[in-house]
């Protein structure tokens, strides 16, 4: 924490693995003797020379993060990545939960509130599950003016506003939802596609619950519409996009919900060969929250 030059041993690691000598990886970008001191931490590089050397390793500035972080470095990728070393089912969370706090005592100290938020993603998982009240508002609030006064998003901030959703004021919801239609059209990364979807998913959901449902109708349809590169790798997510969609237009009392309900009933049938414990459960979960929802008089299944 204390050396003023951290990443010069990631780098090391990330040139070594990738099979070149200092000379390679310098290239005309600076000297041997330079990078050699870079690595050992002893020099400090301009973000200009440090970006042409991760292009001579064939390197994107994630595939950096990614190994700063794993190693310990202090980012903001670095308490996912700490975390995910010690959980394997949810019953690893509360054990892990203090130790995970004490990081924070180091980790972040030059942005208290993004400490704060990937904090309350874990001690807040429970907020999906319970009803808003003065309490659970007031415990977020700093958040909620953090993510009204913002126009993008990082990773963290999407997941946050996933997991408060059910507790934000309908201004902020309104806002994410604006906003996150835009980061959608303008991304080209798929882990960030998939992020913004499901931001966009639970702001379609929580616009149908409260009566809105042409407004969640409004989200679905421009998702849609909204053609990638990157659209096959989305499947999944659009699935439960799609889901919100029949639920909204059964609590809308739409009979087009009726054969949707189907097709996705079909869907999820012929899934089952990729996972047969999941989907069999989800079709369980999806078959039930249909028929509670079908107002429509006709018959579903």
């Amino acid at each position: 924490m204390s050396n003023l030059y951290p990443f010069g041993p990631t780098f090391k690691q990330l040139r070594e693995k990738r099979g070149l000598s200092l000379k390679e990886a310098a290239s005309t970008v600076v000297s041997p003797q330079f990078l050699s001191r870079f690595e050992k931490g002893e020099k400090g590089i301009s973000l200009e020379n440090f970006n042409r050397l991760l292009i001579v390793l064939g390197l994107e500035w994630k595939d950096f993060a990614a190994a700063f972080a794993d190693n310990g470095g202090d980012c903001i990728e670095f308490p996912a990545y700490e975390f995910s070393k010690h959980i394997t089912n949810e019953e690893d969370i509360f054990r892990y939960l203090p130790e995970y706090e004490k990081l924070f005592d180091q980790y972040l100290t030059d942005n208290p509130t993004q400490a704060d938020i990937l904090l309350k993603i874990i001690k807040l998982g429970h907020y999906p599950t319970i009803s808003k009240s003065e309490e659970t508002v007031e415990k977020i609030q700093p958040v909620i003016n953090h993510l009204m006064k913002l126009e993008t998003y990082n990773s963290a901030e999407l997941e946050i506003y996933s997991r408060i959703i059910n507790h934000c004021p309908l201004e902020l919801v309104e806002h994410m939802s604006k906003q996150l239609l835009f980061m959608y059209k303008q991304s080209v990364d798929t882990d960030t596609y998939i992020r913004i979807l499901n931001g966009l998913t639970f702001t379609a959901k929580h616009f149908s619950k409260q009566g809105y449902h042409l407004r969640a109708d409004n989200i679905i349809k421009e998702v849609k519409k909204l053609q990638t590169f990157e659209r096959g790798y989305l499947a999944i997510p659009l699935m439960f996009l799609e889901v919100e969609h029949i639920y909204n237009q059964f609590r809308w009392n739409k009979t087009e919900a009726i054969e949707l309900a189907k097709n996705m009933l079909n869907y999820l049938e012929s899934a089952k060969f990729i996972d047969q414990n999941y989907y069999s459960n989800f079709i369980k979960a999806f078959i039930y929250n249909c028929h509670k929802l079908n107002k429509t008089g006709e018959d579903l299944f």
